[in-house]
């Protein structure tokens, strides 16, 4: 978010694990939504509500969501148990609202901040380092299936390069320019 402000680009976050306040430097956002989730199926609805607002109002460069339910039921009931799957199904519902809420010249990228296995995650096994990567938009080539390796080291960068800001040199990833047409 600092390099997008650097860049003179809004930013807005709206998530509801309370650690990620400290992604961002303090007066590098433009918007910020948090709230401590109840360990209820409803737990991201105040995100999904929030976010769709936001993004009606186009009005930011960047948002960042993050729905936090479908981690915390990994957690409790397992990776992939019915519970969590149920879960997603519900996440799956509001980011359906949300796309429905973006501005045609709008891009999204979807992704998950890691896996899991059991009831746990942090290791270099396969179900916990895979993950989805999905972007779809303007300037993005449909229906391809990236090649390359891609990491979430990879996503700030593409990020920063869809919106026409330089990444640190200090960043890790790299920009996944094999989505881009032409």
């Amino acid at each position: 978010v600092e390099t997008l402000r650097l860049a003179g680009k809004r930013s807005a976050f709206v998530y509801n694990w309370e650690p990620l306040r400290d992604l961002n430097r303090p007066e590098t956002l433009a918007y910020a939504f948090y709230r401590e989730p109840p360990p209820t199926p409803e737990y991201d609805d105040a995100v999904a509500q929030e976010a769709e607002r936001l993004l009606r109002q186009d009005v930011f460069d960047f948002v960042f969501v993050y729905f936090g339910s479908v981690d915390g039921a990994g957690h409790l009931y397992g990776w992939m148990s019915p519970q969590q799957l149920q879960q997603l199904e519900r996440i799956d519902h509001h980011v359906g609202r949300l796309l429905a809420a973006l501005p045609a010249h709008a891009r999204v990228l979807l992704q998950s901040d890691h896996g899991g296995h059991e009831r746990t995650h942090g290791t270099d096994m396969p179900e916990d380092m895979t993950i989805p990567w999905i972007i779809a938009g303007p300037g993005i080539r449909q229906g391809h299936t990236i090649q390359a390796p891609v990491s979430l080291l990879d996503t700030a960068p593409t990020i920063a390069h869809l919106l026409g800001a330089a990444p640190p040199v200090e960043w890790e990833g790299r920009a996944v320019l094999e989505i881009l047409e032409n």
